[in-house]
């Protein structure tokens, strides 16, 4: 019997993997191309990660790039296994990367009861791997092989270096949306956040679907409505 796999795809060259790990609901986006493929966020530690590269393997085996989203330790605390297996390419926004420099180190107390190793620092994978490409204020378009995919920042939101991840036809927007769950707003700029929001209200025609860092997959009438909410005050400041 054939195993199930544990990804959606998205259409085209995109598929998102909702992980199962404890304390971790995130997605990890995967876009293929001819000659390589882009890994949109790594997880909370080396048996989270483990588990994602083994699915990204299910689907290629071509050589990996990978993307953070923002700084924050669910999407970037996997990154030493992906070096491991040769990745070399990891990008963020410059604030992300600043960020992961100056708090990666106290995160690890997030993960210590799913990533006890991580936490402590201590063993295989461990290590904090940091961005080795940054994104700036203006885009950069990664050629995988016959296929382009765009990475961009419209502003502060989430947080100071949110990373947007646009493939044909999908966006992966990180935490910048969330589904099922309230947004977190720990370091986040909240007229900023509404204003993003607003701006991927009118993206629905070049992105059809919008991955959120958590949830499910939805559409540029979702950003809409929360950036209402957000508005209104719905949504309490707390992390």
């Amino acid at each position: 019997m054939t195993e199930p796999t544990p990804w959606q795809h998205l259409g085209g060259p995109s598929h998102v993997m909702r992980s199962t790990a404890a304390r971790a609901l995130v997605n990890i986006g995967l876009v293929v191309g001819s000659e390589r493929a882009l890994v949109v966020d790594t997880g909370c530690g080396p048996r989270h990660a483990t588990e994602i590269l083994a699915g990204v393997r299910t689907v290629t085996k071509l050589p990996l790039v990978v993307a953070n989203t923002h700084a924050h330790w669910d999407h970037f605390f996997g990154n030493a296994v992906f070096k491991h297996d040769g990745v070399s390419d990891f990008w963020a926004h410059a604030a992300a990367r600043r960020d992961m420099t100056v708090t990666g180190e106290s995160q690890r107390d997030a993960v210590s009861g799913v990533e006890p190793e991580m936490a402590a620092g201590e063993g295989p994978g461990t290590d904090l791997v940091l961005p080795t490409r940054v994104v700036r204020q203006g885009p950069v378009v990664l050629d995988l092989g016959n296929l382009s995919v765009t990475l961009f920042t419209l502003g502060p939101a989430h947080t100071e270096g949110d990373l947007l991840v646009g493939a044909p036809g999908v966006l992966f927007a990180g935490d910048v949306l969330e589904e099922g769950a309230e947004p977190q707003f720990g370091d986040a700029d909240r007229g900023g956040w509404i204003r993003v929001l607003r701006m991927l209200a009118g993206m629905g025609g070049e992105y059809p679907v919008m991955v959120p860092g958590h949830g499910n997959p939805v559409t540029a009438d979702f950003a809409a409505r929360m950036a209402d909410a957000m508005d209104r005050g719905a949504f309490r400041k707390a992390r």
